[in-house]
């Protein structure tokens, strides 16, 4: 089993956490952390590290990093998880991802209640994905090339996609970009990009007859709950700047 981890300014406080998670799960030598930021410059991690292009922030990150490893079961995320989620619950949800019999892409699924030209909303957030075999693996990876050659290319021009993406950068303390309070043109600029990459990543998988697993089993609220704490309190500190 592989990792490929993309952060923007790896950081002692990031490396503990990840050990946390991948601990007795994946060996330390098979973790490749690709970093984004291009001064970042800390050294000593016991993982691999490489500086990444950051072209297409995390989604450039997922691909070099994973040409780094063997095709097969491998874990793909962004700093974020080590940050913004429950370590603990979601290492949980990770080893369920590890016991499934049906080959597979799994990830954080999301769900939104109007249509589109494309049909329903339904994606992967892309923090996070799990693939099990060779086959998603290279699934995988074929659609987030099509996803990022497509980098500027609006996912729908239905209105109501266009006001789904208006209310999320608007974003509230309780909903929507957690950056909102920045009011920051480039940011926000890259991160409609990146909304956008993350839905045809999903939507592309979805034309290849990769399902869109939901998550279940006990541990599922108390994570969903931890989450969204986690959420409001960035929020919270990005709208008081």
């Amino acid at each position: 089993m592989n990792a490929v981890v993309v952060a923007y300014r790896w950081t002692p406080v990031k490396e503990r956490v990840l050990n946390r998670l991948t601990k007795g799960l994946i060996d330390p030598k098979s973790i490749w952390v690709v970093e984004n930021h291009a001064q970042s410059n800390w050294t000593g991690s016991q993982f691999q590290v490489v500086h990444g292009s950051n072209r297409f922030a995390e989604f450039s990150g997922y691909l070099e990093g994973m040409e780094l490893v063997n095709p097969g079961p491998t874990l793909i995320l962004n700093d974020t998880a080590l940050i913004h989620h429950s370590v603990t619950f979601w290492k949980m949800q990770i080893l369920r991802w590890q016991q499934q019999a049906i080959s597979g892409i799994y990830g954080d699924p999301r769900r939104e209640d109007f249509q589109t030209e494309h049909g329903g909303l339904s994606y992967y957030a892309s923090w996070i994905f799990w693939v099990s075999s060779a086959n998603a693996f290279d699934q995988l990876r074929a659609s987030l090339q099509y996803a990022v050659e497509r980098w500027d290319q609006v996912f729908s021009t239905d209105p109501n996609y266009r006001a789904f993406i208006n209310r999320y950068l608007r974003g509230s303390l309780l909903h929507g970009w957690k950056n909102a309070g920045l009011r920051d043109q480039k940011a926000q600029d890259l991160k409609i990009r990146c909304i956008w990459a993350e839905h045809r990543l999903s939507r592309v998988l979805q034309d290849q007859g990769y399902q869109l697993h939901d998550l279940s089993g006990g541990h599922i609220i108390p994570m969903r709950g931890l989450d969204r704490l986690y959420s409001f309190r960035r929020r919270a500190q990005s709208f008081l700047r």
